[in-house]
């Protein structure tokens, strides 16, 4: 286990970086962010620009039943889920039911497809991250009005990414990910298939009761705080299991050791520099076609970038950047080692009861 963990922190794939797609990616990003900017809205902006950003990734991921069916189906998901989280903002126990019903059906995503799970776990992301929302900028303090604006806030920017995205998937061949397969055929996802799933001792089952066990740990630990940032326990938490131990570890050492590195180079480039406005939705740019280009390469340098490119867009947002930052690291240590040991507690206690661990084996890997 030491060389394969040892070998995913340290090996650089190249091959797979995409500098073009990923610079097609940044314009559905870039345009909420400097309109919003430019005309007092950074409130806004970063909350579109959050949207599209998550809605460029899907367009890395293989097809979901269509070509385009991740970053659809993305764009719906994260905004109900951002809607969801914002509703759920004043009553930890309704986000508790909420993050256990996402979690189960994030597990159980992972056995259709890398896409599927790939879209269950941005919806956690998102539901995480909009609880922690005290109101969306410029509304009145009514929930459900705040919850809908917020929702929809989201939905405009990843909408505005996909229609960007397929707009240039139609008009220019470097748009398409030169790791895409055919599209997923749907007639294979059948009744019987999803009977087997739901099978406790199965490897899909088996994880979605770890992750259901590791979203209600890790939001109610946040839920308990009352620093800034205190959601990327929950966030970093979801974000780190994988089914298999190895793979968990591996997440949460480099989400971690990338977030520290991120936080500091940010840190020192705020404090020389002192950004303001289109400086720093620049510099967010700068950082987050990096998170493009490093997206596949390798995990740890990914979250380097992504960590600077949340850094500036909570700078546009004008949250105090050296309290978010430390309080963020803090927050990936702790979401990482609750995600390590929920997973150590799963092994020790299958090895206790003599229960074999199964592995989870998608239903895209079946059909290839």
């Amino acid at each position: 286990m030491a060389d394969t963990l040892r070998d995913q922190l340290v090996h650089f794939d190249w091959k797979k970086s995409e500098p073009v797609h990923a610079l097609l990616c940044l314009p559905g990003v870039a345009l909420p962010l400097l309109v919003g900017i430019h005309y007092g809205y950074p409130g806004t902006a970063a909350l579109m620009a959050g949207g599209a950003q998550c809605v460029g990734f899907g367009s890395y991921q293989q097809p979901l039943f269509r070509k385009s069916g991740a970053m659809v189906a993305a764009a719906v998901g994260i905004a109900i889920s951002a809607m969801v989280g914002a509703l759920c903002r004043d009553s930890t126990a309704a986000l508790l039911c909420a993050a256990a019903v996402w979690a189960f059906l994030y597990g159980l995503s992972n056995s259709l497809s890398t896409a599927s799970a790939w879209v269950g776990q941005q919806c956690c992301v998102f539901l995480i991250i909009s609880s922690a929302a005290p109101s969306t900028p410029g509304t009145t303090h009514d929930l459900v009005y705040s919850a809908l604006l917020r929702g929809a806030g989201v939905l405009a920017g990843a909408a505005l990414q996909a229609l960007l995205m397929l707009s240039f998937r139609y008009h220019l061949p470097q748009a398409q990910t030169m790791y895409s397969k055919p599209d997923f055929d749907p007639t294979h996802f059948q009744r019987s298939f999803l009977r087997e799933q739901l099978d406790w001792r199965g490897g899909a089952m088996q994880f979605s009761f770890r992750l259901v066990v590791t979203a209600l740990v890790s939001v109610s630990l946040y839920r308990t705080q009352t620093w800034a940032s205190a959601y990327w326990i929950g966030m970093t938490a979801m974000l780190v299991p994988k089914p298999e131990f190895t793979q968990t570890v591996a997440r949460g050492v480099m989400r971690a050791s990338g977030t520290l590195l991120g936080a500091l180079v940010c840190t020192l480039i705020v404090i020389a520099a002192r950004p303001r406005g289109e400086v720093l939705a620049a510099l967010a740019l700068v950082f987050l076609f990096f998170t493009y280009l490093l997206v596949n390469v390798n995990y740890g340098s990914f979250s380097v970038a992504l960590t600077g490119y949340i850094c500036f867009i909570l700078a546009v947002a004008h949250n105090p950047p050296r309290e978010v930052l430390a309080h963020r690291v803090a927050a990936t240590v702790i979401g990482a080692s609750l995600a390590f040991g929920i997973h150590l507690l799963f092994l020790t206690g299958r090895r206790l009861l003599g229960i074999a661990t199964p592995r989870l084996r998608s239903l895209e890997e079946r059909l290839n």
